[in-house]
């Protein structure tokens, strides 16, 4: 099963695990596997507050809810509007003709600051400042080369 969202403002990036800011999102989940097309697959989106507490009360955790159904596409898409930032975890159900039943968790954050989704603007302002720093030492070589070429006058 692949997890991705999307964000209909602002930037158009897909998101696997952190999603920028809070605010209507479309989640998709596709059945990479042929076998999970011809099964129902369902998601239940909880606010992250451990496996412990959410089995206690999942419904108090609960914040969007859709019953398993087959996707013929084998592509489960909806739409959730993000009202707060914070962790969350799709639970993912998937069932079959006999009763069978899979569930895997998908924690994902809505908002929240992590190092990992700034990586790579912080790389860019490193490669920057390196290739700044190289471009003035070479700046600062060749000048002194043409200035040890230079004769004194004395």
């Amino acid at each position: 099963m692949h997890f991705i969202g999307y964000q209909r403002a602002g930037e158009e990036q897909e998101f696997c695990e952190d999603i920028a800011k809070t605010g209507p999102t479309v989640i998709a989940l596709t059945a990479v596997s042929p076998d999970l097309r011809d099964m129902a697959i369902g998601i239940r989106v909880v606010k992250n507050v451990g496996e412990a507490m959410e089995k206690a009360n999942l419904d108090a955790v609960t914040i969007a809810y859709y019953p398993p159904k087959v996707y013929r596409n084998g592509i489960m898409t909806f739409e959730h509007d993000f009202k707060e930032p914070g962790k969350y975890v799709g639970i993912v159900t998937v069932s079959d003709d006999l009763g069978n039943e899979w569930v895997s968790r998908f924690p994902f954050t809505v908002g929240v600051f992590t190092f990992m989704g700034y990586i790579e603007y912080i790389l860019y302002g490193v490669a920057f400042t390196a290739l700044c720093g190289f471009l003035w030492y070479m700046l600062r070589v060749r000048a002194r080369k043409a200035d040890a070429m230079t004769p004194r006058l004395a």
